[in-house]
């Protein structure tokens, strides 16, 4: 079940979904929604950091192995990071990013 999306909301209605399921609110906004999918990460153990280039957002997602992810915000590359890391939670195979 997807978290629905409104007018301000940042993040797609499949990927508030998905990070719902792992305990993240997806309407949070701004830098409330960047801590809480940091430590979100973190809490499985994983480690990231992050820079901008011409397209957006790059998170290289460091451990538990090395994975670069891009959004077009920084919020969104972090949700990609934390699917990646609760794939198996989600019963579903890693994707490629």
């Amino acid at each position: 079940m997807s978290a629905p999306r409104t007018e301000r909301s940042i993040l797609a209605p499949d990927l508030a979904g998905a990070v719902a399921q792992a305990g993240v609110d997806p309407t949070l906004e701004g830098r409330a929604l960047q801590d809480a999918l940091r430590r979100a990460i973190a809490t499985r153990r994983g480690s990231c950091s992050w820079d901008v280039d011409h397209a957006g957002w790059v998170v290289t997602l460091h451990s538990p192995e090395e994975q670069g992810v891009f959004g077009r915000t920084l919020e969104v590359a972090l949700a990609l990071c934390l699917v990646w890391l609760i794939a198996p939670e989600l019963s579903v195979e890693p994707f490629a990013v």
